[in-house]
C-alpha cells in the first residue's frame, strides 16, 4: 500500500465514522446518551472541586503549623 492510498483509506474511515456518530446524536437514544455524559462530567468536576477544596484548607493548616509550630511557648 502506498501512502497515497493509506491517506484515502483513513479519509474513507474517518467520514463513515463521523457519519454513524452524527446518525447517532440525531437519534433520542443519541441525545440521550449526550445528556447523561453532560451530568456525568458536571458531577466530576464538582467532585472535584470539592477535593481540591478540601486539600487547599489541609495545606492551609499544614502551612499554619510550619509558620508557627509552637505557639504557646511565646515568651
Amino acid at each position: 500500500m502506498n501512502d497515497k492510498t493509506k491517506i484515502i483509506g483513513a479519509l474513507v474511515i474517518g467520514a463513515i465514522a463521523g457519519a454513524a456518530i452524527v446518525k447517532l446524536l440525531e437519534t433520542d437514544e443519541g441525545k440521550e446518551l449526550v445528556d447523561k455524559a453532560k451530568d456525568k462530567a458536571k458531577s466530576a468536576a464538582d467532585e472535584i472541586k470539592t477535593k481540591i477544596s478540601q486539600l487547599e484548607g489541609q495545606l492551609a493548616e499544614l502551612l499554619k503549623i510550619e509558620e508557627d509550630p509552637n505557639p504557646t511557648n511565646q515568651a
